[in-house]
């Protein structure tokens, strides 16, 4: 199950590579449609038993148990994109989505296979070992400021999705980074 959630969660870096192209403007009212629709089957699932089980039949092996009564991860990650792209300057905004969208993949298929050394619920060291590599190669390629600092919002980032206690990290993570990388533009 957790490849195909992988697979899916990737489909996210249609937004950063969609930003690469359109103006502020599109990607904004792109993501908005697409809130329309995913966040609204979302919601609908929470309120209404008859949706419910008609979504639980298409994606309901794509959702985890902690998610049945809350919004799931990829309208947590719609809402931060929208958020993201709307509050922050394109050099931050992009490559905090390219993080969330790219590093978070990479951490959970490494961890869930080769991680040994558990660090906080599924989170593995070895996991946020590949988010931290991964999030600096993409800032290192995206971030346009000082590449120093670039490193340090990876490790702040990996903190971040590891660590996130209280907000989902499909939130917390695009508008941390993007916060972190527009601190040091």
């Amino acid at each position: 199950m957790e490849w195909r959630r992988d697979l899916f969660h990737m489909a996210s870096v249609a937004i950063p590579l969609g930003y690469l192209l359109f103006p502020k403007e599109v990607v904004l009212w792109g993501i908005v449609l697409a809130s329309v629709v995913y966040v609204g089957s979302d919601l609908l699932r929470l309120l209404h038993k008859g949706f419910a089980r008609f979504f639980y039949k298409i994606v309901g092996d794509l959702v985890k148990r902690r998610e049945r009564k809350n919004l799931i991860g990829s309208s947590y990650f719609l809402i931060g994109a929208f958020f993201c792209v709307l509050l922050f300057p394109k050099e931050a905004a992009l490559p905090a989505l390219f993080v969330a969208s790219l590093s978070d993949v990479a951490a959970s298929f490494i961890g869930s296979r080769w991680g040994k050394h558990p660090l906080r619920g599924s989170r593995t060291i070895e996991g946020s070992l590949c988010f931290f590599l991964s999030a600096s190669f993409l800032i290192l390629i995206f971030y346009p400021g000082p590449k120093v600092w670039g490193v340090l919002v990876a490790f702040f980032s990996t903190l971040i999705e590891a660590f996130s206690l209280w907000v989902d990290d499909n939130l917390s993570l695009p508008l941390g980074t993007a916060f972190l990388l527009w601190l040091f533009l």
